[in-house]
């Protein structure tokens, strides 16, 4: 039996907008810590209650504003920021420092997915979730402050059918939304289509890295187009040209990712490291990993599982990771653009989606 804990419509003011080297969307790690975060508490808060733990989440969004500006009409965006602290005796003269950080509001749903199903009446149900719901408004989501939960629905499912009317009910409790799907295997094929091409040049320059391969993802690309009869003259800055958009390696919403961590140094013991946020805890020195990631309407989904997002660590790496073996709308992710003949598209009344249960 499969189970589902649904957090409908979360608002969260002033959330993380900065992750890694991108910006416009906390990173997966924030809503995977915030699952285990609330696994924690449920164990602690009513023990031996619930025998379960929350392995993953995906995470849907529905609207979010990040607080940033433009000093000028072509200048590029900066985030709003507050001096803080704003008044101090040493600053009477001058100006108080500014913590640059990025905020943002949000409002999405997560779908919690639990290891193992709990078998419960329809009151205990009914009591978990208000549990949840409880726990939840005294926590922090990708370092932001959850103003409302809009509902608390625990879903499950064992045959075939069930399974059927179980996602037509997460759609229903997340619509109109937009999931995250990991799509690292985009950039993979990606980068070994670059070295390919580099492997077949003639007069081959530097090997392409595969950082190369996700700026092509994450930058904005344009190439000049020379506007001139005569193909033999040589071109020059003078030469009238045209800029056309380069379009990403594969179609879809793509957007760059921060999708886990991977050790830099040794992990020292307990108390070695000067500064840490506790006296108990081996620390480690660690740096952000990026991949590729898509947006995919909730209407497109066919598999729930194919949305949730895990933990995966392995040596040095701690990765966020979703199931390469799961269909995800007209794709699989094993195989970038690989149609998918036996897809069948489940269409959904709008009004219907908007009754949440």
């Amino acid at each position: 039996m499969s189970q589902y804990l649904v957090l409908s419509h979360i608002d969260i003011q002033n959330a993380n907008s900065i992750a890694g080297l991108t910006w416009g969307f906390p990173a997966i790690t924030h809503f995977l810590g915030f699952t285990h975060a609330l696994n924690r508490k449920i164990s602690s808060a009513y023990q031996g209650d619930y025998d379960t733990t929350l392995a993953g989440c995906a995470v849907i969004a529905h609207n979010f504003q990040n607080k940033v500006y433009k000093p000028k009409k072509y200048a590029d965006f900066e985030f709003l920021q507050s001096k803080n602290p704003p008044v101090l005796a040493i600053h009477k003269n001058s100006s108080p420092p500014i913590i640059e950080e990025g905020k943002m509001n949000l409002t999405l749903s997560l779908v919690i997915e639990l290891d193992q199903s709990l078998v419960l009446n329809t009151e205990l149900i009914k009591q978990l979730e208000e549990q949840v719901l409880t726990l939840c408004y005294q926590m922090r989501l990708a370092g932001g402050t959850i103003l409302n939960i809009k509902q608390v629905k625990l879903l499950s499912a064992s045959t075939q059918e069930q399974h059927v009317n179980m996602l037509r009910k997460i759609k229903r409790l997340t619509l109109p939304g937009f999931a995250l799907l990991d799509r690292n295997s985009y950039l993979k094929a990606h980068y070994q289509k670059l070295v390919a091409q580099h492997n077949n040049e003639e007069n081959p320059q530097e090997k392409p890295q595969l950082l190369d391969a996700w700026l092509d993802f994450a930058a904005l690309k344009s190439k000049a187009i020379p506007q001139t009869k005569d193909l033999c003259n040589t071109l020059d800055e003078n030469t009238p040209a045209t800029w056309e958009y380069i379009s990403k390696p594969f179609s879809g919403y793509l957007v760059p990712l921060m999708t886990g961590y991977k050790a830099i140094s040794e992990v020292y013991a307990a108390a070695v490291v000067l500064n840490t946020r506790d006296q108990i805890t081996p620390s480690c020195f660690v740096e952000a990993i990026h991949s590729i990631g898509e947006w995919k309407g909730m209407h497109s989904i066919n598999d729930v599982r194919s949305i949730i997002w895990r933990y995966q660590q392995e040596g040095p790496w701690y990765l966020c990771k979703q199931d390469v073996d799961a269909e995800i709308g007209d794709a699989k992710t094993t195989e970038p653009n690989e149609p998918n003949e036996t897809n069948e598209t489940q269409t959904l009344n709008f009004n219907d989606a908007l009754n949440f249960f």
